[in-house]
């Protein structure tokens, strides 16, 4: 069968299947009702043309809707495999541009025209493309908003000036408050530790099994005199240190320590004598020499207690009439820090009323009769320099300095002090002034006393030192009713 002119050059004809009569007189009968009428029968050849041209038209497009289907069906199962396996992204890409070159964003096919499961495929696969752009993005802000409030505690660029003072002081507390925590923590723990190690001197001394040796000897006029035998737990610690004079301890208390003396003689190498630094060399170092910020127990480098010439084993010097002992008053009532609850606690001085003072030959026990406050740097008429009193050259001398004690002391005794009692004094820190003292005061148990107190009581008329009342009224009487000592 030749071709004619008219007939369309479409090479997709070649697989266009023929129609059969039937079919064209159908098509034509239908165009012919459709649009055109009866009475035009001259132009029924050019009308059944026109109704073939029409009828392989629609074929043709249909055909063509059924390979645009196929190819995003086969376009739809590549994207999703590449999703299932993971593909890179430069795959991913290509699929991208493979489906934008078959589907154009501005489709020429109208959408109510498109078959609907190609119109189901075609809107699921850009819904979802966003959707997961969306949820990056999502991530990425947050990640962002993440990193801006790590780094907002430090200031940044485009901070208002407010903002980076606000920072600035924020930090600058912060390190203050660290650095005090950290300072906090390690005074504490030396403390600690410098009490592990004064627990373990006291565990070696051994106070409550001390065994006094007494022996007669004659001098070189044949006169007999009592000998002093060095004890066999003084001989222990003076091993470790030779400057150890004895040893203190008050029952049920923390204080049990090893009293050291700076004496020049222990000290040759030191560059400066006992005039200079006799009563602050134990002030920040231990027993074992070392840097402490608690320091020692250490007695008055100008008392003589107990000092025994070692070849004869006799007293060199009497002892001094006022012992004077020093103690850092520490915050965890290690040290003298127990003292303070003479002053501040109403029943510590009924049920810890002895001091016991062994050194390194005899053992000596005191009764506390007086507890004081004073201001070392009151130089008023309330001053009271009882550190420069160790011995008293009269009577009066002596009942001047004992009922100065009895005027200051914040609880009143029953323990009676009389001319020629050796006195134990014990001083530490307080915090009530800039310069404050803890003093406690005791006199020497005499030969068959008992050591028996009776119940202390409130002293109603306390002599305080002038820097006591800046700050509170004077209610101190000098006229009022006192009993002294004597």
């Amino acid at each position: 069968m030749s071709q004619t002119p008219e007939e369309p050059r479409n090479p997709q004809n070649a697989s266009t299947p023929a129609f059969s009569d039937e079919e064209l007189d159908a098509i034509i009968a239908s165009s012919q009702g459709a649009n055109q009428p009866e009475s035009t029968s001259e132009k029924a050849p050019l009308d059944k043309f026109q109704a073939i041209r029409a009828a392989i038209r629609q074929q043709e497009e249909a055909q063509q809707q059924e390979e645009m289907r196929l190819s995003v069906a086969d376009k739809i199962q590549k994207m999703k495999a590449a999703r299932e396996q993971g593909l890179d992204e430069e795959e991913g890409r290509e699929l991208e541009g493979e489906w934008n070159d078959t589907f154009p964003e501005d489709p020429e096919v109208p959408a109510d025209e498109e078959p609907p499961e190609l119109a189901a495929m075609i809107a699921e696969t850009p819904v979802k493309k966003k959707q997961k752009k969306k949820k990056k993005k999502k991530t990425v802000k947050k990640a962002s908003r993440k990193k801006k409030k790590r780094s907002s505690l430090f200031p940044q660029r485009g901070d208002s000036a407010f903002e980076v003072i606000r920072k600035t002081v924020f930090l600058m507390s912060m390190t203050v408050f660290t650095v005090c925590m950290f300072l906090i923590g390690e005074y504490f723990w030396t403390n600690y530790l410098n009490k592990l190690n004064n627990e373990k001197k006291a565990d070696m001394y051994d106070p409550d099994n001390v065994q006094v040796e007494t022996q007669m000897a004659t001098d070189d006029l044949g006169e007999p005199y009592e000998a002093f035998i060095l004890l066999d737990n003084a001989r222990r610690m003076l091993e470790i240190n030779k400057d150890v004079v004895g040893f203190i301890s008050i029952k049920n208390t923390p204080i049990n320590y090893n009293v050291l003396q700076y004496q020049e003689k222990n000290h040759p190498e030191e560059e400066y004598g006992a005039d200079v630094i006799g009563n602050t060399y134990y002030l920040d170092k231990n027993m074992d020499l070392q840097p402490e910020k608690a320091g020692s127990i250490f007695m008055d480098y100008r008392n003589y207690f107990d000092y025994i010439d070692d070849v004869t084993d006799r007293r060199i010097y009497a002892n001094s009439t006022n012992i004077i002992i020093y103690g850092h008053n520490m915050h965890d009532y290690n040290m003298f820090g127990s003292l303070k609850k003479y002053v501040n606690e109403a029943n510590y001085y009924d049920e810890h009323p002895i001091v016991e003072l062994n050194s390194n030959y005899r053992t000596y026990k005191y009764k506390i009769f007086g507890m004081i406050i004073v201001d070392v740097e009151d130089t008023t008429d309330t001053a009271f320099d009882y550190w420069n009193v160790l011995n008293f050259q009269t009577e009066e001398d002596f009942y001047n300095y004992v009922n100065e004690i009895k005027r200051r002391t914040t609880r009143l005794t029953d323990v009676d002090v009389t001319y020629g009692d050796q006195l134990l004094t014990l001083s530490t820190c307080n915090s009530t002034f800039s310069d404050g003292r803890l003093v406690v005061f005791g006199r020497l148990l005499r030969d068959g006393e008992s050591e028996e107190v009776g119940p202390s009581t409130p002293n109603p008329n306390i002599k305080w030192p002038n820097s006591y009342y800046k700050w509170r009224k004077n209610t101190y009487d000098p006229n009022a009713e006192f009993v002294p000592y004597g």
